[in-house]
């Protein structure tokens, strides 16, 4: 588990090895997230990045499945 300090100015460097791990470069948007005593990074999902991915589905429905599939993944995590 990787410590960071937060700055005067409430900002904190993400360590690198978990940079590449889930490819955040210098302008990938983030959200923010409180859960219970947490703060919780995700990358953000922006709908023209979703663009043509539900092709033959419902746009939704694969999205909410992709949702779901993330939130498992962080839950999982010690």
């Amino acid at each position: 588990m990787d410590k960071v300090t937060v700055s005067s100015k409430g900002q904190i460097a993400i360590p690198k090895a978990i940079r590449v791990a889930l490819n955040i470069s210098d302008g990938t948007k983030l959200t923010v997230h409180v859960r219970g005593k947490e703060v919780v990074l995700s990358k953000y999902a922006s709908w023209k990045n979703l663009a043509g991915s539900g092709a033959g589905h419902q746009i939704m429905t694969a999205f909410a499945s992709d949702k779901q599939r993330e939130r498992k993944r962080e839950y999982s995590r010690p």
